[in-house]
């Protein structure tokens, strides 16, 4: 009987063809093949297509899948995905990373542990510069904690490789709005927070890089150009599940991503019911802030 793939790994791309040459190696390389590759092409305007096909004319023990849409932004790809994942658990892989050899053996061999407990959704382990040197460091590994509360659980930063169940993952796409290309991942992370908890795994099985002109390096930029994206995550991280001092700053950037999408005062307050205490209290300071960051970055 042929075994049933555990982990779907999903690979969203925009002009990356060569760079997926080396995630691809990553994925040949390890361990455990219990997994499956799928690839959505956000529009390239490369060669990946022909790259991905010569991946797949290989014997590489794994299956992979290949989809191509018009460019809408990785969010956009992430939703696409839905369609194909067949694996119980979901790992997002950026074209420009790559994993360790062990990487899936270790996903599985946790995810073994905890797959009867329902109320994990999430084991968070560590993505790293190399296998020794973690871009963010758990304080209290393997203690169930709120997925919200992870910028308080992690020293350096709260950058992670996230391994979220597919009946999650799928329960949760992305919203898209009308001209807008970037959608932060943590839409996902905080909404599947409200839900259950996650697991802290001190191990790196995820090597970035953080090239020029990838999301992450694009930053605060990236975020101001997309505001209604930036105003739902921030919407979501003012929860109050969330540390007091972290809703008010995700009400300050709320105000903020507001005035850049052209919102009055009025308006941003009453974008929902919810959270109105907040928003008033933010909406001086958060005034500021947009005006700071229009100068600082769109130059204006």
């Amino acid at each position: 009987m042929k075994e049933e793939k555990k982990l779907s790994i999903i690979t969203p791309t925009f002009n990356r063809g060569e760079l997926l040459k080396k995630c691809y190696e990553s994925l040949r390389a390890q361990t455990s093949l219990n997994f499956e590759w799928i690839i959505i092409d956000d529009g390239s305007s490369d060669n990946t297509e022909e790259i991905v096909s010569q991946f797949m004319a290989e014997n590489n023990g794994f299956s992979i899948q290949f989809q191509k849409k018009e460019n809408g932004g990785k969010h956009t790809a992430l939703n696409e995905s839905h369609k194909y994942i067949t694996g119980d658990y979901v790992l997002i892989l950026d074209s420009d990373d790559y994993l360790t050899e062990d990487a899936v053996s270790s996903v599985l061999s946790c995810w073994e542990k905890y797959k009867d407990s329902k109320h994990i959704g999430m084991i968070i382990f560590l993505k790293g510069f190399d296998c020794d040197t973690p871009v963010a460091y758990a304080k209290d590994e393997e203690k169930t904690v709120d997925i919200l509360r992870y910028k308080r659980i992690c020293k350096y930063g709260s950058d992670c490789c996230e391994v979220i169940r597919s009946e999650l993952f799928l329960k949760y796409p992305f919203p898209v709005y009308d001209n807008e290309i970037f959608m932060p991942e943590t839409v996902l992370w905080y909404r599947v927070g409200l839900e259950c908890q996650c697991i802290y795994i001190n191990k790196v099985v995820y090597i970035c890089e953080y090239l020029e002109g990838g999301l992450t390096k694009s930053g605060r930029k990236l975020r101001i150009l997309n505001p209604r994206g930036g105003m739902l995550n921030s919407e979501l991280g003012m929860d109050r599940k969330n540390y007091m001092t972290l809703r008010l700053k995700n009400g300050l950037l709320f105000v903020c991503y507001g005035f850049f999408s052209d919102l009055s005062p009025k308006e941003i307050i009453e974008q929902s019911d919810r959270y109105r205490w907040i928003k008033i209290i933010c909406l001086f300071p958060g005034n500021i802030m947009f005006r700071w960051w229009k100068r600082k970055y769109l130059k204006v």
